[in-house]
């Protein structure tokens, strides 16, 4: 979703089927566990009420308005993504495995052990370009930030790509700029340096 001034730009969102059917996909994975699992929607976001609660705890710093619900069936929103965790031994076989196995997504590690998993025509990098064409303005006029594999296309894209130094070599590798750790505040620090 890219929303500008209140007004929603752009929206890619999964039907009440695709999500549902993708849960069940997701449920036969070796790596996903249902009770680390959020769905993103346009009112809220959602969990299972057999949540684990340290991931729970975890998710409420990202997310806002986490719900819990008996089922995934009683959700009555807008689901843009699923968001899971997977342990720093599984990650890069759990994202291949969402990949391989669920048809119309891609997951994309977001740091932090983190995956989400979104429509598979849809990343960061198709966001900002449909910004960028509504605020009139050209693709070379456009900086991005950007540290982990969710970040790929939108980098691809901008540009004037900006990475921190701690941020994967794929990313790196596209950066026009590399700036300090991103826990030195070195992203703040060079806007304000703008």
């Amino acid at each position: 979703m890219v929303e500008y001034q209140g007004q929603d730009l752009y929206e890619a969102t999964m039907s009440r089927d695709f999500y549902l059917a993708t849960f069940e996909k997701l449920k036969t994975s070796p790596y996903v566990d249902i009770n680390k699992l959020l769905l993103t929607g346009k009112k809220g976001s959602y969990v299972l009420d057999t949540v684990d609660e340290t991931y729970l705890k975890v998710s409420q710093h990202y997310n806002e308005n986490i719900q819990k619900v008996a089922s995934f069936e009683d959700i009555t929103d807008d689901i843009f993504k699923f968001t899971t965790n997977f342990t720093e031994e599984t990650l890069e076989a759990g994202e291949a495995w969402v990949n391989e196995n669920v048809p119309g997504v891609k997951a994309m590690t977001t740091g932090f052990e983190s995956i989400d998993i979104v429509l598979d025509y849809v990343d960061k990098g198709v966001a900002i370009v449909e910004l960028a064409k509504k605020l009139g303005i050209t693709m070379d006029q456009v900086m991005a930030f950007g540290d982990n594999l969710n970040d790929l296309h939108m980098m691809q894209v901008v540009g004037h790509p900006v990475a921190p130094e701690n941020a994967r070599p794929e990313i790196l590798e596209l950066a026009e700029t590399v700036i300090g750790h991103h826990k030195d505040q070195s992203v703040i620090a060079y806007m304000e340096g703008l």
